[in-house]
């Protein structure tokens, strides 16, 4: 008897969003090998945001007028998946359908919000609690992007340690880049970057840690060198009077570049000849921009919190991210030593070995497998 053919739906929002991060980026690079594992397998991948998408599998437009009290999530979705016969909806953005006509998968990314608040209000709050317990109460598995946010998960929401599977993330080796050295000169004339100079990720969340970094920045040109940059990469429009006023009050505004959005290729660049990333969050569930550093030889100085070690391992300098001494003296003994740089650059190249594309597609394979067998 012929085995009954699986349909597997994706909410893919993330993957469609006019330009896709973390977690949207992680997704087409899972997919795109995912694919290549269930030949026989129907993949449907649903958005309420038209766009491309160069992996295998059919994408579905589905949207809803009026999208109040999040009615696309929970209305049509779930009635796309019926209509289509879905045998397994993974929603992989920490968020879900009340009620699903199929066995459900849900990625947790991690408890920010429970955890820290990060800037979220009380009631915002409130509510990511009670539809994370309600959530994580319907999925037949959750996925969970580290050990820590696992463990997180359960102490939080006491549930059985079998029923979360962990599934790192993994990142693209470097590839042979196209990029030439007028394209990175006529970059750094457009927005005045100068060598040498270090990076950081200028996210407007609290959690980010900007204003510390800032700190430790002022003491860095002070004792160090004052001929050095520091790049704040990613910064949204919202953020940036912020950084500004933080910058100029400890007197080295012109010392910091504020970027916004950039293509991969342009970050890669970056992080290729920075002297190291400087990536002092105060809490992660998982921290992709360690990794995506470390392929692209770039050396990290890193917090000793959350999950954060778990990823980095042996290839980076962990700090106490409240510590702006610390974070400085960090920053002086990479700047200072060649040696050191060399080393945690060679030590990020082997830790990416445990992190693959390749590994996260088996590993979410075999989740949605044991969802499945339960759901049988």
């Amino acid at each position: 008897m012929p085995r009954p053919l699986i349909h597997l739906g994706v909410d893919a929002r993330d993957m469609f969003a006019p330009n896709p991060r973390g977690v949207g980026k992680a997704l087409s690079a899972l997919f795109k090998r995912l694919a290549l594992l269930v030949p026989d397998w129907k993949l449907t991948f649903y958005t309420n945001r038209p766009g491309p998408y160069n992996g295998t599998g059919r994408t579905r437009y589905i949207d809803i007028r009026g999208d109040r009290f999040n009615n696309w999530e929970n209305v049509r979705l779930p009635l796309a998946a019926l209509t289509d016969g879905i045998s397994l909806l993974h929603c992989p953005s920490q968020t879900a359908p009340w009620l699903t006509p199929c066995p459900m998968v849900l990625t947790v990314h991690d408890l920010i919000p429970v955890r820290i608040g990060d800037g979220w209000c009380e009631a915002d709050i409130d509510r990511f609690r009670r539809n994370l317990l309600r959530q994580v109460g319907k999925a037949c598995r959750i996925i969970a992007v580290s050990e820590f946010t696992k463990r997180d998960l359960m102490a939080f929401c006491r549930i059985p340690e079998d029923k979360v599977d962990v599934v790192h993330w993994g990142v693209d080796n470097a590839s042979p880049s196209a990029f030439d050295e007028e394209q990175w000169r006529a970059f750094c004339r457009n927005t005045g970057i100068v060598s040498p100079f270090f990076i950081a990720f200028g996210g407007g969340a609290p959690r980010k840690n900007v204003t510390r970094l800032l700190e430790a920045f002022a003491r860095f040109l002070r004792e160090v060198s004052r001929d050095v940059q520091l790049l704040l990469l990613g910064v949204p429009n919202e953020a940036k009077e912020k950084f500004q006023g933080a910058a100029e009050a400890l007197g080295v505004s012109k010392s910091v570049v504020q970027l916004g959005y950039l293509s991969d290729e342009f970050v890669r660049q970056a992080l290729t000849r920075s002297e190291a990333l400087v990536y002092p969050s105060l809490y992660e569930g998982f921290g992709l921009p360690i990794l995506e550093a470390m392929a692209a030889g770039a050396p990290v100085i890193t917090s000793n919190m959350t999950s954060i070690p778990e990823i980095a391992g042996d290839a980076a300098i962990l700090i106490d991210p409240h510590d702006a001494y610390a974070i400085s003296e960090a920053m002086r003994e990479c700047f200072a030593n060649s040696v050191l740089r060399a080393e945690l650059k060679g030590r990020g190249f082997r830790r990416l070995e445990l992190f693959n594309w390749e590994r996260t597609a088996v590993n979410t394979l075999a989740s949605y497998r044991k969802a499945l067998e339960i759901s049988a």
